[in-house]
């Protein structure tokens, strides 16, 4: 009797162990899973995080160059108007002054030493359009020559 008591308390807990068992293995793979779905989740509220941030910070960086704009846009640069139309007639005919006429040629442009003024404050002049620059001859006059052709779009005649 004794036997069977040993036998049977035996068999008890090996059916004990046998059925708490494939709960654990199975409840162990099911916190890994769990735990990779939850890092995954992370990382996927993390990009997400991240993207908010840059575009929030998109957006904060140009709110304020757009502030910085308007406050700091006094009309410090004006575009100057664009220089008449200037239409070459040749020969040359002196005129007032130092005989400079509008639409001639600069005629030392290509020979001699040329000074060109690039401090136009200084001298009370605009901005020159692109394409032309502001030289000065040897009587202090301004002139505004078109730096390809040597065309004379405009005179400031020194007093």
């Amino acid at each position: 009797m004794r036997i069977t008591l040993i036998v049977a308390g035996a068999m008890a807990s090996v059916l004990a162990l046998g059925a708490v068992t494939p709960a654990f293995a199975d409840n162990d793979h099911r916190d890994r899973r769990e735990w990779r779905e939850d890092r995954r989740d992370d990382r996927r509220e993390y990009r997400h995080d991240v993207r908010e941030a840059r575009r929030d910070y998109e957006r904060d960086r140009r709110d304020a160059r757009r502030d910085w704009r308007r406050d700091h846009d006094r009309g410090y640069y004006r575009p100057a108007p664009p220089p008449p139309r200037v239409v070459y007639r040749p020969g040359y005919r002196p005129g007032p002054g130092y005989g400079w006429q509008v639409g001639h040629r600069y005629r030392d442009y290509y020979r001699g030493p040329v000074y060109v003024v690039n401090d136009y404050p200084r001298y009370h002049l605009r901005r020159p359009p692109y394409g032309h620059q502001w030289i000065r001859d040897d009587r202090g006059n301004m002139l505004l020559v078109a730096i390809a052709t040597g065309v004379i779009a405009q005179y400031v005649l020194s007093r």
